[in-house]
């Protein structure tokens, strides 16, 4: 059985792209996400998703709402 031990994100959603990485161990067999509503507990749960099958979250558009880096949505800079 596969099992990942941590997960670094960088330039997603509320994790910005001019900050230095996040990195998020797993404990084995069972990592709890808690926090407060908006802290991104979903976006951690979305941005796993996206490292393992590649698959955007629902409603993104090309993921241009979900990844903050440029050249992943071929533009040249980020509009605020």
């Amino acid at each position: 059985m596969a099992s990942i031990a941590k997960l670094s994100i960088r330039g997603v959603r509320s994790f910005s792209p001019n900050d230095d990485e996040q990195v998020i161990g797993f404990c084995f067999p069972l990592t709890i996400i808690v926090g407060a509503n908006g802290c991104g507990k979903t976006t951690i749960i979305e941005s796993l998703k996206y490292a393992v099958t590649g698959s955007l979250p629902p409603g993104n558009k090309s993921g241009q709402s979900f990844v903050h880096d440029p050249r992943s949505i071929g533009q040249s800079s980020v509009k605020a």
